[in-house]
């Protein structure tokens, strides 16, 4: 079935020069899938599919040797990408709307028809030839569902032949702000345990994409639409109507999500929540899409300890004492199964295992010296880590006498990133002593005291002054004579 006419837009420039590039190999070779969908709806073309009857590793080097850039094979067997070839295109300074990456797939079932026929959603089933007319193919009605804004399934066979295509689902409805028909809804429902079969790298890949698009809560409450969640994340399934103390008006699960909520809007607006005083050259840095993927996965693992160390005490209050440091192992677990990158990990385990630091400096004097050792705790995420700890705090209930807590922990919180932004600005003092001349100075050998006086030094030059060499040593001898004394056994009662 032929579509009406519709216009292509920035497509039409790129069909243009990739039927220029293949030669003869263009003749039985379309535009299929997701860059069709996004060119008719004037959305950003950032990577373009190929459907071809032509040997598909031949079609990639051509287009490879011609436009710059490394060709690879993609998929594992049984998977719906199996037999095809990336192009990752080297970059075009040139022309910055360029696509990034041309993926080159055979074409199924031996005509254009029969291909669009075995893809997932007819919104991605329809094709463009890249030689003769530009009008779309579109056999599944999927251009009637672009305009009403619809993501239909072409068949449930779809995600039987690959479940992945189920949690892509959910993210192409979250991206584009579209509505999952009925049927699909069904569908997906009846076949949500299969979620653990695709790789987790690709089902990690479909996740970050779903909570880097705005409002990544709404996109998790279409997964739980779907009965993906807790395949997904059976963890956090768990805290569901597990109820918290008084402070808290929502289970952990909900708690959960209205802090992924938070963590995004502090992120979006830090400015307002956490304003810097007016310094010169004191700014906040960009946010990298990996620190706001770190911070919007810390914030749905950080309770997740909770289930394992709930406990009523005596006087009938709720406790989970040590959820930070089992929510550690569980992110581990979690890290294995999606594949996550070591840094990834590794930001995300300590994001979790320290999220109650900064209430804990709240009962401290909440002084230069304390915020400094926070920062040390907290390290190379700190602004994580502050925008995790506000964003958990905001998701209480704010009962009267929670109030005033709520504004002492944004006072501090605002204190602890003004703190670090201006660390970053002005950079740590360099050591006055190294470590052997500390030992010399108070008269030790090397060992665990020496440690304790080498950061008690950096402390002292950060937050009290210490600014010269002969000040470093005379602040070491009276603190090394400090350990000393408190380490002394008491003297024996007189009996």
């Amino acid at each position: 079935m032929t579509a009406p006419p519709v216009t292509l837009g920035a497509l039409a420039a790129q069909r243009t020069s990739l039927a220029d590039v293949l030669g003869d190999l263009a003749r039985d070779t379309w535009l299929v899938g997701g860059v069709v969908r996004d060119a008719i709806l004037e959305r950003p073309l950032l990577d373009v599919d190929l459907a071809t009857a032509a040997d598909p590793e031949r079609v990639a080097r051509t287009i490879a040797r011609a436009l710059g850039g490394t060709p690879f094979p993609l998929g594992e067997r049984g998977d719906s990408d199996e037999g095809c070839w990336r192009i990752a295109l080297d970059a075009n300074d040139d022309d910055p709307d360029a696509p990034r990456q041309v993926d080159v797939c055979a074409l199924r079932g031996g005509s254009i028809h029969a291909d669009l026929a075995e893809r997932d959603f007819t919104a991605n089933a329809i094709a463009v030839p890249l030689l003769g007319d530009d009008q779309p193919i579109d056999p599944n009605h999927g251009l009637a569902d672009l305009r009403d804004g619809r993501l239909r399934m072409v068949s449930a066979a779809a995600f039987d032949d690959d479940p992945l295509r189920m949690l892509r689902a959910a993210r192409i409805a979250h991206q584009l702000d579209w509505e999952i028909d009925d049927d699909t809804v069904a569908a997906i429902r009846a076949r949500a345990t299969r979620m653990v079969e695709p790789a987790g790298e690709r089902t990690f890949h479909e996740l970050k994409l779903l909570l880097l698009h705005p409002e990544a809560r709404r996109g998790w409450r279409l997964l739980e639409r779907l009965g993906l969640d807790a395949v997904l994340l059976p963890e956090l399934d768990a805290c569901r109507g597990m109820q918290q103390s008084r402070f808290h008006h929502l289970d952990v699960h909900d708690h959960t999500l209205a802090v992924l909520d938070n963590c995004e809007d502090l992120i979006a607006a830090t400015d307002f929540w956490l304003p810097l005083p007016a310094e010169p050259g004191l700014v906040v840095a960009p946010w990298s899409e990996q620190q706001r993927l770190v911070v919007l996965l810390a914030a749905l693992c950080h309770d997740l300890g909770k289930p394992a160390t709930h406990a009523m005490r005596p006087d009938g209050r709720v406790s989970f004492v040590g959820h930070d440091d089992v929510g550690r192992d569980i992110v581990d677990a979690i890290a294995e199964r999606w594949r996550w990158s070591g840094a990834v990990r590794r930001d995300v385990r300590h994001l979790v295992g320290t999220h109650l630091a900064l209430g804990f400096v709240l009962h401290g004097d909440r002084g230069a010296r304390d915020r400094w050792k926070l920062r040390r705790t907290l390290g190379t995420v700190t602004a994580e880590a502050v925008v995790l700890s506000v964003g958990d705090r905001l998701a209480t209930s704010g009962l009267d006498d929670r109030r005033r807590w709520v504004r002492a922990h944004l006072e501090l919180a605002r204190e602890v990133w003004t703190d670090h932004w201006r660390e970053q600005r002005d950079g740590v003092p360099a050591p006055l002593l190294d470590g052997r001349e500390v030992a010399r100075a108070a008269g030790i050998e090397p060992g665990p005291r020496l440690g304790e006086l080498v950061e008690l030094l950096a402390q002292a030059q950060a937050v009290d002054g210490v600014d010269t060499v002969d000040a470093a040593r005379a602040f070491v001898r009276e603190a090394a004579a400090g350990l000393s004394e408190a380490r002394s056994p008491a003297p024996s009662p007189r009996t």
